[in-house]
């Protein structure tokens, strides 16, 4: 486990009691899920920001110490200030080595500006989708999907199912059907 982070344990709850927290420079936070109760918690904000400034910190499972006990989680929410670059509150969801998880994770599109479609066919690689949802075992979760475009063609278009999935992971929108295989990027004309 690469990713840890200290938290403290909070007996207040409320906007009032989250807005005196900030003014103490703490992060309110939730953690919650698995067998046991919710638990409210605080962050230091500049423990958290220094975390957040880690993407894997998104898309990992993170170990988050409360009091001197590790809880094994996974970030479900952040809320930020609408105006200033300051997180506000934070949701975690605890997660076991033995129950699957559902989460998204981003999607890297890697090789485009070496193919053929975008170097010397005057294309660009436009995005659809930025994350996937996938369902696997916590130990199993990728940090990341990697999309292989170093081949494109102008008008290729990337689906979903041209994601380069780890073995024991599942694209839960591919559970679903054929018929949810979405595009996630193509190679489209450049407009310059």
């Amino acid at each position: 486990m690469s990713l840890t982070i200290n938290s403290n344990t909070r007996e207040n709850h409320g906007k009032g009691a989250s807005r005196r927290l900030r003014k103490e420079n703490l992060v309110p936070g939730v953690i919650y899920g698995g067998s046991s109760e919710p638990q409210s918690i605080s962050f230091a904000v500049n423990e958290l920001k220094k975390a957040i400034e880690n993407p894997a910190f998104f898309t990992s499972v993170i170990e988050v110490t409360v009091n001197g006990n590790p809880e094994k989680v996974i970030v479900k929410a952040l809320q930020r200030h609408p105006a200033r670059a300051e997180v506000l509150h934070i949701d975690l969801l605890r997660v076991e080595e033995n129950t699957t998880i559902t989460t998204r994770v981003p999607l890297n599109f890697s090789g485009a500006a070496t193919s053929a479609g975008v170097k010397t066919q005057g294309g660009r690689l436009v995005i659809e989708s930025k994350l996937a949802e996938v369902r696997c075992l916590p130990g199993n979760l990728p940090t990341e999907l990697v999309v292989d475009c170093s081949n494109a063609q102008l008008g290729d278009i990337y689906h979903l199912s041209d994601a380069i999935v780890p073995e024991n992971v599942e694209l839960v929108s591919l559970l679903k059907g054929e018929d949810h295989n979405q595009p996630i990027g193509r190679i489209d004309k450049s407009k310059r």
